[in-house]
């Protein structure tokens, strides 16, 4: 009889261990990703934009340099609306001379990909 309560014990033991460990893990793997550094997060949208249209080895310079631009304006908290869309008709802007006609109406048929560069 004493064995059966040992055993009945042990397995409730194990079942509130179980539980206790699970609410207390799950906590620890909603950490927030890293922030990206504005040069990094242009590397990755020139990495997206080169997989989608060809863009030529003299405007990768440049379009790179708007894309660090972005990133740190957008990095200040202080964008007000207007200025927020005066940031993305800029990036559009150099996108569409840069990029030339064609490519950037290529570019513009990806819409998700289009607003992760201008927006």
């Amino acid at each position: 009889m004493k064995n059966i309560f040992v055993a009945l014990a042990l397995f409730a033991a194990l079942g509130v261990s179980a539980q206790t460990k699970k609410a207390t893990l799950a906590p620890a793997t909603s950490v927030e990703a890293p922030m990206l550094t504005a040069e990094a997060a242009a590397e990755r949208d020139m990495k997206a934009l080169s997989a989608v249209v060809t863009v030529e080895e003299s405007a990768k310079p440049e379009i790179n340099k708007t894309f660090i631009t972005k990133y740190r304006t957008k990095a200040e908290n202080t964008l007000s609306q207007d200025r927020m869309a005066a940031l993305n008709a800029y990036v559009e802007s150099q996108l569409a001379t840069y990029l030339g006609d064609a490519n950037f109406a290529k570019l513009k048929t990806n819409t998700k990909l289009f607003n992760q560069l201008t927006k």
